[in-house]
């Protein structure tokens, strides 16, 4: 499980568009997570993976209620998308927030969460990124894909305004991973809803 920000629909085209060019040169096999149903921005994992998740699970049920509490006290959070970079794992969409709502909304989230959070209470995230391609294997065109990364290094891909968080876990669809919600909550305290399903 993890709770994540998912941009709004105009964010996730142009994130899939680039996710697209990457798939071309990385090859079959590999996870396009940066398509819509499965791109996002990842405030904080809270778990190893688990295969399924019951309905009335107890974890679920608490880390979505820290998710209200946090959220109820911080604010909508913005994004400048610019730039993409190339790690040993994938190639990532940089995200730069425009003030301190995102952090402000981890540090919160990490309160609320209390005990729950243990899973990365000692690791700080200091960048916020997309990952839209994640590698399963060799790559089909590594100099090619070298290249046009540096190409991209300060690609404008535009804004991406979040206004509220979700509690998901992952769940592959015989292609890639992608998310299946368990709660989510509006930034500005409007709602909150959790919610378990034990779809596979």
């Amino acid at each position: 499980m993890s709770v994540v920000f998912v941009p709004g629909t105009d964010s996730a085209l142009r994130l899939a568009a680039v996710t697209a060019e990457v798939m071309k040169l990385a090859g079959p096999g590999h996870w396009p997570t940066g398509a819509p149903e499965a791109v996002h921005f990842t405030v904080r994992a809270i778990e190893v993976h688990r295969r399924d998740v019951p309905v009335g699970d107890a974890l679920v049920g608490r880390c979505a209620a820290a998710l209200g509490r946090a959220a109820a006290e911080c604010r909508p959070a913005r994004f400048r998308l610019s730039g993409v970079t190339l790690t040993p794992s994938g190639v990532m969409a940089c995200a730069f927030p425009h003030d301190d709502a995102a952090d402000g909304f981890a540090d919160r989230l990490g309160e609320e969460l209390g005990s729950d959070g243990w899973f990365e209470d000692s690791y700080h995230r200091d960048i916020w990124y997309a990952t839209l391609v994640h590698f399963t294997g060799e790559v089909r065109n590594r100099q090619g894909l070298v290249d046009w990364v540096a190409r991209r290094r300060d690609l404008n891909l535009g804004e991406a305004a979040v206004d509220r968080a979700e509690l998901l876990r992952f769940r592959h669809n015989g292609r890639q991973p992608v998310r299946v919600g368990l709660g989510h909550a509006r930034l500005d305290g409007v709602s909150v809803a959790a919610f378990v399903s034990d779809r596979r």
